[in-house]
């Protein structure tokens, strides 16, 4: 998945210079000892840029930002900006910070090296900053721009700190919030703490049926030794005496197995709890409710749905309990409400959507006590927020319109408005990137308060009327300006342009807009050329590709260090990175949705056709040497593709891919392919019970069809996409008479990285993909 980088990190830096290094050494051997100069100017003037980049951040208890700007000697100068009075001041470069808090300091201090923060504002006087230098707590006087040591009167109670536990408090035991009572977690089981006035606690053991898969201990590293003690997995209703948690019962849940072939002295297995999809035994939740008064624990009839999926609301105040659960065939979920003094399960809100729920965006929030529940559905097509009254009762829909909305950034229940994320409004070019909007609950007073192009990140001063507003796209620097809450532009922050780049001679990836194999469907995607791209030349062409359906993989934001895609094309490729019709939920329920029912196939014809579009479009792109690869989900697809297009893709390099749907996750296939219901029987004691089946293509059926070359890639301590996924494929392969190349890494689990692995990818389509002359699959007999 991609990360999009606007706060630049010492760490970072280093990784970013290590990585420098690394390609470096890569470059010079796929070379063969020429070194690409121009992969190292690119990499120089990514870390002009990374240096001048400006992060700015809220003073505490204030309205007022600092930020600071370097030259390039790396020298800082400080600013505060006042979005309410539109006014940006300079306060000081580092030599001059220096220079005036010598006096307090008795040896000197490099200007490059000095560590300057502001911790917040004077409670008797906003124009007095409260400020730490090297370690030493100074204030700052702005009228008269001069440092003292600060009056204890002064210093505000509440400034960040490191966080205090109360008396008695092990990080353990859970407290009620007038300490009456504390739990905690001890052999899965639960113990009630009563502490003592006289410094005697009483202690009481809640349950006995715990064990490590049926547990009421949170899942640390802790909580799974036996005889540890830990976090309990559930929390205090408000400032009651009521606790509640929700315990999934995993016990006949199947094992699967992995080899640990490096642990020491011999082989050891490793058996991890995995749902596979039609299971009969999956996972069972429970829902207790704690009487901490009467010391009793309650277990509430929350069964609706046959093997339903439960999850808590958490930080619940008051006015009951809530939760959802959801179907089996992932298309009908409740909201229920339980009252914890009579323990009765309400129905409040149900919703249906076919062919399966938006999971991942699927939301609600319970406000003002209960009063009030806004919801989240895709009913119309585009997801949209819809507010009810406590008894489950719509009032009215929040946001309306064709884009859509996504999570909740801030909600103010008493000023009856809520701050969102939002995708594809009408102003946005790219309806993957992130814009965010204020609107009142009643669905008037819609604002846009991030109006620039670009993937957005906000940050809201502490009394929410103003934003930190910071935005980019794949081939523009991040811009950040601080904006109101009716989105008008109240201060810019410095930032370098694409100037730089231009006068650098960088060429930022190319944001492109293709059609899907439908010829109707916008698709989006990002074009990496080399660093020394020649237009009048001809390239291959490499698909980096991810299915989803829960995501696409493709980054959105302006990324400081040079990524996978990048060092890739750098060796002379064309590497394209599109969203196919199926990946992305973004972009509502009938784009996201177009997969259901066909998991192998869905994305490959808008992949080729993607790529043919773009060779019509750009002289460059050698339709005669196309290679694709993935990771996960994009394994997967690369397979699938290599077999299903084999006279196109002529090179791939598909990574831990789930070849076999059938024996990968439960949640996966039943939730994107789809679940039948089979039959339906009685158990002894007169209960239903149904029989769920699901069928999905695979790659296995595909393998005869091989042309290219193809390397197959799984670490073997994969409990995510298990190693037996890449051997069905090999063995079918096999069977099949084709030649092809396995790498199995030993140690490695599911997210695979470092060097080795890039070089892998790097160096097998710089083999096989960049002198294409033909191969022959098949073996010879």
């Amino acid at each position: 998945m991609s990360l999009f980088l606007h706060r630049i990190s010492l760490a970072t830096i280093l990784a970013f210079v290590i990585s420098i290094t690394q390609a470096q050494q890569q470059s010079t051997s796929l070379n063969n000892g020429k070194n690409n100069w121009t992969t190292l100017q690119r990499d120089s003037v990514r870390r002009v840029i990374s240096s001048e980049l400006t992060q700015p951040s809220w003073i505490f208890k204030s309205n007022l930002l600092l930020y600071n700007t370097s030259s390039k000697s790396g020298l800082k100068t400080f600013y505060i900006a006042d979005p309410a009075n539109n006014k940006t001041t300079r306060l000081f470069d580092a030599n001059e910070l220096v220079e005036l808090t010598s006096p307090y300091f008795s040896q000197s201090i490099h200007p490059t090296k000095v560590d300057f923060i502001v911790r917040g504002v004077s409670p008797t006087n906003q124009a007095i900053l409260l400020c730490v230098v090297q370690g030493k707590e100074l204030q700052y006087d702005l009228k008269s721009r001069t440092f003292t040591e600060p009056v204890s009167a002064d210093t505000p109670k509440g400034l960040p700190s490191s966080r205090q536990l109360p008396p008695g408090n092990d990080r353990a035991t859970l407290y009620s919030r007038d300490r009456a009572y504390g739990v905690y977690a001890e052999n899965h089981n639960l113990f009630l703490l009563k502490p003592g006035t006289s410094g005697k606690d009483s202690l009481v053991q809640l349950t006995y049926d715990g064990d490590s898969n049926n547990s009421f201990a949170r899942k640390t590293l802790s909580s799974q030794m036996r005889a540890q003690r830990g976090p309990w997995l559930g929390e205090w209703l408000g400032d009651t005496h009521i606790g509640f948690a929700l315990r999934s019962d995993q016990r006949k849940v199947r094992d699967l197995t992995l080899i640990n072939s490096l642990a020491p002295h011999a082989p050891v297995p490793i058996s991890y709890k995995y749902e596979l999809p039609g299971d009969e035994n999956v996972t069972q939740f429970e829902l207790w409710l704690l009487n901490a008064d009467s010391a009793k624990m309650h277990k509430v009839n929350i069964d609706h749905f046959q093997d339903q999926v439960v999850k808590l609301n958490q930080g619940q105040q008051s006015g009951g309990i809530y939760f959802t659960r959801e179907s089996r065939t992932v298309d009908t979920i409740q909201l229920c409400q339980v009252d914890p003094h009579t323990l009765k399960t309400t129905v409040l809100i149900t919703e249906v959507g076919k062919p399966f729920l938006n999971d991942l965006l699927q939301t609600y929030a319970v406000i003002n006590d209960g009063k009030d529940i806004l919801w989240w559905s895709e009913r119309t097509g585009k997801g949209a927020y819809y507010l009810y009254d406590g008894k489950g009762k719509l009032k009215n829909a929040v946001t309306k319109g064709d884009f859509v909305a996504g999570n909740i950034y801030y909600m103010d229940a008493e000023s009856r408005y809520m701050i969102i994320e939002g995708f594809g409004y009408k102003s946005a070019n790219n309806p993957y990137h992130k814009n965010f909007y204020k609107v009142n609950l009643d669905g008037t007073g819609f604002v846009e308060l991030t109006p620039g192009q670009g993937d957005h990140y906000i940050s809201a001063s502490l009394d929410k009327k103003f934003i930190i507003d910071q935005y980019s796209s794949v081939d523009c620097l991040p811009k950040c300006e601080i904006r109101d809450m009716k989105g008008r532009l109240r201060i810019s922050i410095p930032m370098p342009d694409n100037s730089i780049l231009k006068a650098k001679g960088l060429k930022t990836p190319i944001l492109e807009k293709v059609k899907a194999a439908d010829h109707t469907t916008d698709l989006y995607g990002v074009i990496y050329t080399p660093a020394d791209f020649d237009p009048n030349k001809k390239y291959p062409v490499i698909c980096n590709v991810y299915p989803g359906p829960q995501d696409d993989g493709i980054p959105q934001g302006f990324n400081i260090v040079p990524a996978q895609n990048e060092r890739l094309a750098d060796l002379g490729f064309i590497v394209l990175q599109f969203g196919f019709r199926g990946s992305s939920p973004l972009r509502g329920r009938d784009f996201y949705t177009f997969g259901y029912g066909n998991l192998r196939d869905y994305a490959l014809a808008d992949c080729k056709y993607m790529v043919e579009q773009l060779a019509a479009r750009y002289s460059y792109i050698d339709l005669d040497r196309v290679g694709i690869y993935g990771h996960s989900g994009g394994g997967f697809m690369t397979a699938a593709a290599m077999m299903t297009y084999p006279d196109f893709f002529k090179v791939g390099v598909s990574s831990s891919g789930n070849h076999d749907n059938n024996i990968y996750a439960k949640f996966w296939t039943e939730t994107y392919q789809g679940i039948q219901q089979t039959k339906t029987s009685v158990d002894s004691l007169g209960n239903p019970h149904t029989s769920f089946v699901s069928n999905p293509r695979t790659t296995i059926e595909l393998a005869k069809n091989l042309k290219g070359r193809l390397l197959l890639i799984t670490g073997d301590m994969d409990n995510n996409v298990n190693p037996a996924n890449t051997m069905r494929l090999a063995n079918a392969l096999i069977k099949n008479n084709k030649r092809f190349d396995l790498m199995i890494l030993p140690g490695v689990a599911h997210e695979i990285s470092g060097d080795y692995y890039r070089g892998l990818i790097n160096n097998y389509f710089t083999d096989y993909l960049k002198s294409w002359k033909g191969y022959n699959a098949d073996m010879i007999k």
